[in-house]
């Protein structure tokens, strides 16, 4: 008999087949030597002997090697929002994500923003400065006349009748 698809038989004469290893695949039968096992293309996995045909990564996770038997989780501050993925993609400045394994990232909040790429956490307005809208890579000063005494805010205070503000920034 012929080997099976995802095994080999090296020799005439032999009473079983040899199973492709995990991280390799056999779409063929009649296969005589292990070179007919190919490794999983990068994006994909093959987990147990004895396969056929490879497996694509799901989406939040990716591989970046080839012949391999599992696939990688997106990390923090990354997304992988299509299977058989080769890389994972950073989330751009104005947004992050805070767990693995996610297809998609967060905008940052109101009052926070995001400075840089493939970060995990949002940062708060500092005193003195504000984030009008989501999705901010940065933060803005509150202008002369107004003020803002907290963190985390989306807007400033006007300068209370009596009083005045005569810089940018102030807390």
């Amino acid at each position: 008999d012929d080997a099976d698809a995802g095994y080999y038989v090296p020799t005439t004469g032999q009473s079983s087949q040899t199973a492709c290893l995990a991280g390799t695949y056999n779409p063929n039968t009649g296969s005589t030597s292990s070179t007919a096992c190919g490794n999983a293309d990068a994006g994909y996995y093959v987990s147990l002997t004895g396969q056929s045909s490879q497996t694509a990564c799901l989406e939040g996770t990716y591989q970046a090697d080839t012949g391999e038997d599992g696939c990688d989780d997106a990390e923090a501050g990354h997304y992988v929002d299509l299977t058989g993925q080769s890389s994972q993609t950073a989330c751009l400045a104005g947004t992050y994500q805070a767990s693995t394994s996610q297809t998609s990232c967060d905008d940052a909040d109101a009052g926070y923003y995001v400075s840089s790429t493939g970060q995990s956490t949002q940062t708060a307005a500092s005193a003195g400065n504000y984030v009008s809208t989501t999705g901010q890579s940065s933060q803005t000063a509150c202008l002369e006349g107004t003020y803002q005494e907290d963190t985390g805010q989306d807007d400033c205070d006007d300068a209370e009748p009596g009083h005045y503000v005569d810089q940018t920034g102030q807390s």
